[in-house]
């Protein structure tokens, strides 16, 4: 959870963000989300997922990818939330879904 937190206090620069919205936008590098992925460990992510589990991949691939989704998202919207916010929105989403934010 802290590097997470870190990674995100470092976008403040103006410079990382420009590089970043280049890599991930629209027009970005698929290899680089790839190596991206790849960079990233299961001791990194926390996941309490099973070792050498036939489905194992499947929930690395669906967490990796949708977190990262997410986080292109906030920076093409120009970071609308603020650190915090985002990173418990994740968070949240993950422990809970999508319900808890539907209206009754």
């Amino acid at each position: 959870m802290h590097t997470v937190q870190d990674t995100l206090n470092c976008l403040d620069k103006r410079e990382h963000l420009l590089v970043l919205n280049a890599l991930l936008g629209d027009y970005g590098s698929a290899r680089f989300l790839k190596r991206l992925k790849n960079e990233i460990t299961l001791d990194q992510l926390e996941l309490n997922v099973p070792q050498n589990h036939s489905l194992t991949p499947y929930l690395i691939e669906f967490y990796l990818t949708t977190s990262l989704s997410l986080f292109r998202l906030w920076l093409q919207r120009q970071k609308d939330l603020s650190s915090e916010q985002f990173f418990k929105l994740v968070e949240n989403l993950y422990s809970s879904g999508i319900t808890p934010y539907f209206k009754e």
